[in-house]
């Protein structure tokens, strides 16, 4: 039996802290995609301590994938607030699956002494890991010497897809235009341009605003109001409220994600994306379609040097429309062949 550890899983107890972040969802069907699907009984969040219930159950798999993420902080664990010598007492064989640094601002100044154990802890019971960035590995090795051999940089899953693994040609169509944004902090002045140049550059396309997680929930009726131009209740810049209302002015229609499968049947229909939602940007690279990436955080940096494509200037989109795709491909290619290798290290699931 095999269970995966995923930060999709937001437990109640947290729900209203946390947000359901459907890009977490896209790397846990990427790693379905490479090793076979989870049950619902297997899977398991690390934003929580788990009970003594579900930690016994935990314990009763033969491995455990860790689903990556943006887990990889100074004070990381597998769950939350686990002690190296819990790991250390116990049988558990950890398996980290694409986790990537955590990117924002004071969460990478240095592993914890409980950090460093654990993930020593975890590469003494396994062959291999696998990282997103080269940055990430870089930040291992240099911290944990004596692992550097056993972590591998594999990009992250979710660009580990068949179309742009095997396919000829990017599809450059332009019927329907996704465009994501990343609406916490202080995230107006870095989004809201990319909404009115997208809108600028194609005025008579189908364009979505897609939101990955839903900060704050539109109230009732919000669409009509928006429509018969009522006064905002609340402040007319800042807010996801706000970006909605403009979004509607510019022609978008609103998208806000509620399950992971049907936000992927809709970007299958999407020809387009342009925005900061990183998982958004390489799922549809790995369907061998057009995106358009820009920096929200030290999260992306990595991954576009790992696939070789630039990080745009929101409000210059127009320049980068012309870029060459196919270096992306290339680069996926060869990753994917050190993805080969740290898939032949997890044991067959029995």
């Amino acid at each position: 039996m095999v269970a995966v550890l995923t930060p999709f899983i937001v437990p109640n107890a947290i729900s209203l802290q946390k947000k359901v972040n459907f890009g977490d969802g896209f790397i846990l069907r990427a790693i379905e995609r490479q090793v076979g699907r989870f049950a619902e009984l297997e899977l398991f969040s690390p934003r929580v301590p788990l009970s003594p219930q579900d930690f016994d159950r935990l314990k009763s798999h033969r491995y455990v994938i860790l689903a990556g993420a943006n887990q990889l902080k100074d004070d990381f664990a597998p769950i939350a607030k686990m002690k190296s010598d819990t790991l250390r007492d116990s049988s558990l064989v950890f398996i980290p699956f694409g986790i990537g640094l955590h990117g924002e601002v004071g969460f990478n100044e240095g592993f914890s002494d409980n950090t460093r154990e654990i993930l020593s802890i975890i590469h003494e019971r396994i062959e291999y890991s696998s990282w997103r960035c080269g940055i990430t590995k870089g930040i291992l090795d240099s911290t944990i010497p004596k692992i550097s051999n056993q972590t591998l940089m594999t990009c992250c899953p979710v660009v580990m897809d068949r179309p742009l693994l095997e396919g000829s040609a990017f599809t450059r169509n332009l019927s329907t235009i996704a465009v994501t944004i990343t609406d916490r902090g202080e995230f107006w002045d870095r989004e809201v341009p990319m909404l009115r140049e997208v809108a600028k550059l194609f005025p008579d396309k189908r364009r979505v605003l897609v939101f990955h997680q839903d900060f704050d929930p539109p109230a009732a009726f919000e669409a009509i109001k928006d429509r018969l131009h009522l006064p905002l209740s609340g402040p007319n810049v800042g807010t996801s409220r706000a970006v909605r209302r403009l979004a509607r002015q510019l022609g978008y229609e609103i998208l806000i994600a509620d399950d992971v499968d049907r936000l992927l049947l809709f970007y299958d229909k999407v020809d387009l994306h342009v925005g900061s939602r990183l998982h958004a940007h390489l799922h549809m690279l790995s369907q061998n379609k057009w995106s358009f990436l820009i920096k929200v955080d030290d999260r992306s940096p990595g991954i576009a040097q790992a696939l070789g494509f630039d990080l745009i200037d929101a409000e210059k989109l127009q320049l980068h429309l012309d870029a060459d795709f196919e270096p992306i491909r290339t680069s996926a290619q060869n990753l994917y062949s050190v993805m080969r290798r740290f898939l032949k290290s997890i044991p067959a699931r029995v």
